[in-house]
Order: C-alpha cells, then structure tokens, then sequence
C-alpha cells in the first residue's frame, strides 16, 4: 500500500456504489435537462463535480466529509430542480 491515496486499494462499500451511481444520475440529469437557470457551460461544469466526486467513491477513494456532504447538497437540490418526475410519489436518486 502506497502513501498516496490513489495508490490505496480498499474495496467499495455498496453504500458508497450507490452514491456514486446517485451522483452521475443527477449529473445526468442537469446536462440533459437544464431546467435551472444556469447557462450550458456552467451545468457543464456542475456536472463536472457531481461525476468527479462520484468516480472518486466508485474507485474506493475518500472524498473529504466536509467536501462529500456539500456534493451531497447539491445534487440533492439538483435533483429537485431538474427530475421531471413529481417528488411527492418518488423521492428518485437521492445522494444520501
């Protein structure tokens, strides 16, 4: 085991697979649907993070708590914003 944390090898937690697949969902979600009012390139960007920090959980590497829960939040007002389906019935790829 290396030093540096892309050297670690730990396996993935299935609660950490499901974030990560919460994560590009709602990535998806805002470059496919962008119902919010940002211009293209920045959902772009937004997608960008949502991907990158769920490759990193995917790949069994930590993301910072601090850094994980603000990820957190904002897929999860992403999510509200921009899933087309009534969220009183369903609650969809919530990142929890």
């Amino acid at each position: 085991m290396g030093n540096s944390r892309y050297e670690r090898d730990r396996p993935v937690s299935g609660t950490e697979a499901a974030e990560a697949r919460a994560l590009h969902a709602v990535a998806e979600l805002l470059t496919e649907r962008p119902a919010i009012s940002v211009d293209r390139s920045m959902a772009s960007e937004i997608a960008e993070v949502l991907h990158a920090a769920a490759i990193e959980l995917d790949g069994g590497r930590p993301v910072p708590l601090a850094l994980r829960r603000a990820v957190r939040g904002l897929a999860n007002a992403l999510r509200s914003a921009v899933d087309p389906r009534d969220h009183s019935a369903s609650s969809g790829p919530s990142v929890s």
